[in-house]
């Protein structure tokens, strides 16, 4: 959350124009809790999934206790990257701006195209063009892609 506990924080995520998750979060004054307004500006689908989710988000007391979406829609994927967000729990393994040197790809352009449908490394390579010349990027798409879709990666180190 912000420094200044009783400033409001706004949390945002989308494609401006097209899909927009806004969360806000105001302080309830003499309380260390926040209340929370969760609104959307985009497709059908976007628009009924908050309808379905403002309740909880909007009631809870802990944002760490409202569950995330466990679906991949392009709604969903934005409504978990938001609540992560907010909760400050977004980690992305790979946070370079480019993230294919060869073909001058920003990260941002293969999480656009992750959140909008490109589920495996052959479609985010054809949409965006990453991983196409020299694929030494595509162990880094196949990480963005596994905490997206909240896949284990194959890397990690069971205990």
């Amino acid at each position: 959350m912000s420094e200044n506990p009783a400033t409001p924080q706004t949390f945002q995520v989308g494609h401006p124009g097209h899909s927009e998750l806004h969360l806000q979060a105001s302080p309830i004054e003499g309380a260390s809790q926040h209340h929370w307004k969760l609104t959307a500006i985009g497709p059908l689908e976007l628009l009924e999934l908050v309808a379905q989710w403002r309740q909880k988000v909007e009631s809870c007391r802990d944002l760490r206790q409202v569950p995330l979406p466990q679906g991949h829609s392009p709604a969903e994927l934005l409504l978990k990257e938001l609540l992560l967000k907010a909760r400050g729990e977004w980690k992305l393994p790979y946070t370079e701006e480019e993230l294919c040197h060869c073909r001058a790809v920003a990260t941002q352009k293969v999480l656009e195209a992750i959140a909008q449908g490109a589920h495996t490394p052959e479609k985010v390579s054809r949409w965006t063009s990453a991983s196409t010349s020299c694929g030494s990027c595509r162990k880094d798409v196949t990480s963005l892609l596994d905490y997206y879709l909240n896949k284990p990666s194959p890397h990690a180190v069971s205990e």
